[in-house]
C-alpha cells in the first residue's frame, strides 16, 4: 500500500490510549507486574509489526509486558498443539489461528470471549464487516477478532491479453467465458508450454470459490456442512460435481504443472492469468515491478449473476488460562483496531475487516486498488472445518484426475469421503 496511509507513531499511540483511557486496569496488572504472552507463526513483516505494537502497548500500560514468540511455521503447530493441551503455565495467552480452527477452539472450551468491558459484542457488531467475524461467534459472544483478512481476485497481464486482441478490463461473462480466454491465451509449440493461459496451482482457493459461490449465488447460501448428519451436501447438489470437472478442465487444457514448477509464472510473465489474494501486489512489487496487471473479479458461474469471492482471514484469540484477560483482550483490540488496520495494511497487505475502512479513499489509490476493496462487500468466509487439510484434499482430487488418470467422479468421491473424515475429526 502508498504511503498515504501511514499514521504517526504519536498519533497511533494516543488514539488507542484514549480508547483504553476509560477501561479498568486489568486485575493482574493492578498487582503488579503482567506477563502476557503472545504467539503467532513469523512472517517477518508481521513479526515487526507485533514488536511495534508491543512497544506501544507497554508504554501505555506500565506494569504490562508482551511475552511475544514468532514461531517458524512448521514448528508452530505442534507448539500449539502441546502447549494448549498443557494449559496454564505452558499454553500461550493470546494466539493466533485460522478461521476454519475458530469453531473447534471455541466448543472445546479452550477460549474466552472477549472482555465485554475492553469490546462489547455490539462493538464488535457494529465495527468489523460481518463475515470478518462471523465464525467467532457463538450465543451470542465473540471469541476472536480478525487479522490477515484476504479474498480472491483473478489477476491479468495486460501485455498478454492485448497481444491476444482482449481487453485486461472486461469483467468475465461467465465461467466459459473464461475459459475461453484462458484456452486463447495458452500456448504451446511441439507440445512444450510456452505460456499457461490459467495458472490453476491455487487448487484448494479454486475449488473453493467455485462451490462457495454456487450455494451463496444459486442456493441461498446453503452451508456445506449439513448440521444434522455433519457431513457435506455437496454429493446432493450435481452441479458441484459439474464445477468439478469444469475446473480439472480448465487445469488440463490451459496450465501445465510440469512448466515452471514451483515458481511464479504470473509474475515472470510465463501465465496469462492467475487466482490469487490481494496481498500478492505486494509480492508481484517486488517479484516484477515493472510488470502492468489489471485485478478482476473472479467469473459468475451463470451469465448476469452478482459477483462473489472466498473471503478468509486468521484471529487472534485469549485463552482460558490467560491470568489477566481482560488485559490479554485489551492487546487483542489494540492490535486490530480501525487504527492499527492501516499499519498492518502497509506491513503484511491485509484488507481491513473494520466496515468503515471500505469506502475510505486511502485504501482506493488505483483502479486495482478499489476492485479489491469492494470485493469486500460481495465476499462470504470460506467454509473449511479444519485448515491445512482441505489444502491437501483439494490437491490431490486435482492431480488424480489431471496427472493420475481418474474420472472426476472417483477423485471427487474421495475427496468427498476424506473430507467429511477431517469434519469429524476437527468436530469432535
Amino acid at each position: 500500500m502508498t504511503s498515504k496511509l501511514r499514521m504517526s507513531r504519536r498519533a497511533f499511540i494516543q488514539s488507542s490510549a484514549a480508547l483504553a483511557g476509560g477501561l479498568a486496569v486489568g486485575r493482574a496488572a493492578a498487582q503488579g507486574t503482567l506477563k502476557i504472552s503472545h504467539w503467532q507463526h513469523h512472517a517477518p513483516g508481521r513479526a515487526a509489526t507485533v514488536e511495534r505494537f508491543k512497544g506501544e502497548f507497554e508504554a501505555a500500560h506500565p506494569g504490562v509486558t508482551i511475552d511475544f514468540q514468532s514461531i517458524p511455521w512448521t514448528d508452530y503447530w505442534s507448539k500449539l498443539a502441546t502447549g494448549v493441551a498443557a494449559g496454564a503455565g505452558s499454553a500461550p495467552d493470546v494466539f493466533q489461528i485460522p478461521m476454519g480452527l475458530l469453531e473447534e477452539y471455541i466448543a472445546g472450551g479452550n477460549l474466552v470471549p472477549a472482555d465485554k468491558s475492553v469490546i462489547s459484542a455490539a462493538d464488535i457488531e457494529s465495527t468489523y464487516l460481518p463475515w470478518t467475524t462471523q465464525r467467532a461467534l457463538k450465543d451470542g459472544q465473540y471469541y476472536g477478532l480478525p487479522l490477515d483478512v484476504q479474498t480472491l481476485l483473478v489477476y491479468r497481464n495486460n501485455a498478454l491479453f492485448e497481444e491476444a486482441g482482449l481487453d485486461p478490463a472486461a469483467p468475465f461473462t461467465d465461467l466459459n467465458d473464461l475459459y475461453e480466454q484462458s484456452v486463447k491465451l495458452t500456448k504451446k509449440t511441439g507440445g512444450f508450454t510456452d505460456q499457461v493461459g490459467f495458472d490453476t496451482s491455487y487448487y484448494s482457493a479454486f475449488q473453493t470459490i467455485l462451490y462457495q459461490q454456487y450455494f451463496q449465488r444459486e442456493q441461498n447460501g446453503q452451508p456445506w456442512v449439513d448440521r444434522a448428519t455433519n457431513q457435506l451436501v455437496w454429493r446432493d447438489y450435481p452441479e458441484v460435481l459439474n464445477l468439478f470437472k469444469w475446473f480439472v478442465k480448465l487445469s488440463t487444457d490451459t496450465d501445465d504443472s510440469a512448466f515452471l514448477p514451483g515458481e511464479s509464472r504470473f509474475g515472470l510473465g510465463k501465465a496469462a492469468m492467475t487466482l490469487a489474494h490481494p496481498v500478492n501486489r505486494g509480492n508481484l512489487a517486488q517479484q516484477a515491478p515493472d510488470l502492468k496487471y489489471t485485478i478482476v473479479p473472479f467469473a459468475p458461474r451463470l451469465a448476469g449473476q452478482q459477483p462473489y469471492t472466498g473471503g478468509s482471514h486468521w484471529a487472534w484469540v485469549v485463552g482460558k488460562w490467560a491470568a489477566d484477560p481482560q488485559m490479554a483482550w485489551r492487546w487483542v483490540q489494540y492490535c486490530t483496531s480501525t487504527d492499527a488496520q492501516f499499519v498492518w495494511s502497509e506491513t503484511g497487505g491485509d484488507l481491513p475487516s473494520a466496515a468503515a475502512l471500505s469506502s475510505d479513499a486511502r485504501f482506493r489509490t488505483d483502479a486495482n486498488a478499489k476492485t479489491v476493496m469492494d470485493s469486500l462487500s460481495y465476499a462470504s468466509p470460506w467454509e473449511w472445518v479444519g485448515w491445512a487439510e482441505w489444502v491437501g484434499e483439494f490437491d490431490t482430487a486435482r492431480d488424480q484426475v489431471v496427472l493420475g488418470g481418474q474420472s472426476p467422479e472417483n477423485a471427487f468421491n474421495t475427496m468427498v469421503d476424506n473430507l467429511n473424515k477431517v469434519i469429524a475429526q476437527h468436530s469432535a
